[in-house]
């Protein structure tokens, strides 16, 4: 017999968004509205974002958006990317 658990939340039930530095295992606390990602590590200094982040062009949707970071963060991941990302949220 096997037995699935699984936790299923939606957006609004993101209470707050870590990120782990790679290098240093630094976390940093962000609350999930109007992220803004450091450039580097607050503490050992790692690059965690290069280039200018102010010149990102997104598509229209913001959907879309999501689903294709989703799946770029994931490649990044497996290359060794400079942070992790963590979502917070209550557990009842």
């Amino acid at each position: 017999m096997t037995i699935e658990h699984k936790i299923v939340v939606g957006l609004n039930d993101i209470k707050a968004v870590s990120l782990e530095c790679s290098k240093c295992q630094t976390r940093i606390t962000l609350a999930p509205d109007g992220i803004e990602v450091p450039l580097q590590c607050p503490k050992c200094g790692k690059i965690w974002i290069t280039g200018d982040p102010s010149g990102y062009q997104a598509v229209a949707s913001p959907y879309v958006n999501f689903f294709t970071a989703i799946a770029k963060i994931r490649t990044l991941l497996e290359n060794g990317a400079p942070f992790k990302i963590l979502f917070e949220f209550e557990y009842q």
